[in-house]
């Protein structure tokens, strides 16, 4: 099965406890670590292809990949460094990621997802009511591609910034594909700042007019769906219609339809 990519505006969070995480996700959170679980850009795939690959469980010539997983064959490309998730139905249970290494950092987050009428939420672990956040929103929710930036503005503890996806309307009976992509900045608020370029309040916004290899071309700002042509030999995404055939399941038009209108078209002009 195709996976495709979780977030909204900018916020600030406070930090993510492990009870927190447990308080939404009892069945456990996958744990992001900016120096292991994240792809290494020198990774990231940026060919049109990748859907093909993806389905074929393949990868180009010289690709390393990644250690396999249960979500992940060890042959799969990550394009744009976005790795695949599963949002179950009814949200039973949320996709629960706990960032590590990001105290007093900004971690950015990219997802998506193919389904366009969908409206999926990320939402801040450490929010457990009214007033816990007064410096920022703590739900982001969106339809297609979702940005969102926070802060882990907890400088005096250890802990780090935690979030979980779910469905918020459009996905409640079926399981969604999902991409998500985090990145953490490499300074924190302690370090300070001697310029703009070393202002930690807006890492988030230089970042998307960054490229990667200074080529201008090859961007940070990219989303899966960005890399596929406009008319690919093989479409990633199927919507299977529930009550059969209509006409939203023709790819398109059926040759003997066209005929037919042709015909009495034309009968019409010469009668």
């Amino acid at each position: 099965m195709l996976l495709a990519t979780s977030l909204s505006l900018f916020s600030v969070s406070h930090a993510a406890t492990s009870q927190d995480m447990r308080q939404y996700c009892p069945n456990g959170h996958v744990t992001w670590n900016p120096n292991s679980f994240s792809v290494p850009e020198n990774n990231w795939y940026f060919g049109n292809d990748w859907a093909e690959w993806m389905a074929n469980a393949t990868s180009p010539e010289g690709y390393s990949g990644q250690e396999a997983s249960s979500l992940w064959p060890a042959t799969s490309v990550f394009p744009a460094g976005f790795k695949p998730f599963v949002l179950t139905h009814y949200s039973e249970p949320p996709i629960c990621i706990l960032t590590t290494n990001t105290r007093d950092k900004k971690i950015e987050i990219l997802m998506e997802s193919p389904m366009d009428n969908v409206n999926l939420c990320i939402n801040d672990a450490a929010y457990s009511g009214a007033g816990t956040n007064d410096v920022g929103a703590i739900q982001n929710c969106g339809t297609g591609k979702i940005y969102a930036c926070f802060t882990a503005a907890e400088a005096d503890t250890n802990e780090n910034f935690g979030f979980y996806v779910d469905c918020e309307e459009g996905c409640e009976d079926m399981d969604i594909d999902v991409w998500i992509r985090v990145r953490v900045s490499d300074r924190s608020w302690d370090a300070g700042k001697t310029d703009t370029a070393s202002d930690l309040e807006h890492w988030c916004e230089r970042e998307r007019g960054e490229s990667l290899n200074d080529d201008g071309v090859t961007m940070y700002y990219t989303y899966p769906s960005d890399l596929l042509p406009d008319k690919p030999s093989k479409y990633p995404f199927h919507i299977q219609q529930i009550f059969g055939k209509n006409s939203g399941s023709q790819a398109r038009p059926n040759i003997w339809a066209v005929s037919l209108i042709a015909f009495f078209g034309l009968a019409c002009l010469f009668a």
